[in-house]
């Protein structure tokens, strides 16, 4: 069932998608109108074929692990049940689930706490630890305080991920590889409007399927354009807000701005005190009154610094019910005073819509299950686009060497 706070998040991005796609049918428009349009479409086509098929297996690849993770949280919770059993009962504190934690793995070191309301966590305790290089999210049951299992670097959904965003090339510049293919398919996307754009008086002709057409190459190219042309909007968000996760902070920077508001570094430290550092749930307590309205999702614990050097402050992530995806309100504390020495909030402090939404639309975690329907289904389409588009070019070429012939 869609919330109320899902549906004027639904009503929102429909916004956004008209914007975008009125946007690109009027200046497809201009090139109509000005003869642009025919001169250019043979040059327009080669480009969009030869970017296809340069980084077209790689989109394929990243759409279809893209709609796997998606859902990851239900999918992950059918693949090890175990892990998030929950007992009943009044729940263990979070200072006693680290601790048991911390025993359980002496060696490590916790670096992110996610609450029974994060997606991920379903329910349970979630700890991150990270062991070396290794890292390890350790799953507790509230009401026992036991360890449930863990998942590390290797588990299914963990090496989906890595693939997703790095190509599994994590220490040779994955990341950028990913931002690369992502602008080379907005691209494609941009390239493929322009070819499928029939006009303002024929526009519907755009959305045609020739079912009973002889002809498998008719078929197969009415097909591509009409499930192009129902996902140009969603592909050119994703396409671009996937590209931006390793180049919005260069791109920003050309314009002289930032994409990514923070409080200054100097500000965001703990003082150290006789009594030492407060107990987890305190602070806790303390980030919760700070945002009378907001649920607490996840904790970033800072790591452990040599000494002489300034400790961190602990990062508090919460999410309101108006609010997009997950974790829009940070709210940093002293490890030892529990003050607040840091907050950012969307409805306070301005410059944060692009942070605030990017994630979420990027992922469709800013609608609930409808779009996250929507999501998975729109990861699939580069496969469809693909395969009809490689048949496409073989059928040309087969005909094109018969001539030869």
């Amino acid at each position: 069932m869609i919330k109320i706070k899902d549906f004027y998040h639904i009503l929102l991005t429909m916004r956004i998608i008209l914007f975008i796609v009125l946007t690109t049918f009027i200046i497809s428009y201009y090139f109509w109108k000005e003869g642009i349009y025919i001169k250019t479409r043979r040059i327009i086509s080669k480009i969009h074929l030869w970017l296809s098929m340069l980084a077209g297996v790689f989109i394929v690849l990243i759409g279809l692990t893209g709609s796997l993770l998606v859902f990851e949280p239900e999918l992950n919770s059918m693949l090890h049940p175990d892990l998030y059993k929950v007992t009943e009962g009044e729940k263990v504190t979070y200072q006693e689930a680290m601790q048991v934690v911390s025993e359980a793995y002496p060696n490590g070191q916790i670096d992110r706490v996610y609450t029974p309301s994060e997606p991920n966590a379903r329910g349970v305790y979630l700890f991150r630890l990270k062991e070396g290089e290794e890292q390890q999210n350790i799953f507790v049951d509230p009401g026992t305080g036991y360890i449930n299992g863990t998942l590390g670097d290797k588990a299914f959904f963990n090496l989906i991920a890595e693939f997703h965003e790095k190509l599994l090339l994590k220490d040779f510049n994955g990341e950028q590889i990913i931002g690369t293919i992502g602008f080379i398919f907005f691209f494609i996307t941009l390239s493929g409007l322009y070819l499928w754009w029939p006009g303002i008086k024929k526009w519907t002709s755009g959305f045609i399927l020739r079912r009973n057409a002889a002809n498998p190459y008719v078929r197969q190219y009415d097909l591509h354009k009409v499930i192009g042309g129902v996902s140009i909007p969603f592909l050119l968000v994703v396409s671009l807000t996937g590209a931006l996760f390793a180049y919005d902070e260069m791109i920003f920077g050309w314009f002289g701005a930032k994409a990514k508001v923070m409080p200054p570094e100097e500000q965001l430290i703990s003082t150290p005190l006789p009594g030492g550092k407060l107990p987890f749930d305190e602070l806790i307590s303390n980030a919760e009154k700070a945002v009378p309205q907001g649920t607490l999702m996840q904790v970033r614990i800072p790591r452990e610094v040599e000494k002489g050097t300034p400790e961190g402050a602990v990062e508090f992530r919460l999410s309101r019910s108006f609010d997009p995806g997950n974790g829009n309100v940070k709210v940093w504390l002293d490890q030892y005073s529990g003050k607040v020495v840091g907050k950012l909030d969307p409805h306070v402090n301005s410059g944060l819509t692009y942070q605030t939404w990017h994630f979420p639309l990027h992922t469709g975690s800013f609608g609930g299950l409808f779009t996250k329907i929507l999501y998975a289904i729109g990861g699939l389409t580069p496969s469809i686009l693909m395969f009809t588009g490689v048949y496409m070019w073989w059928y040309k070429k087969k005909k094109k060497n018969k001539k030869a012939k």
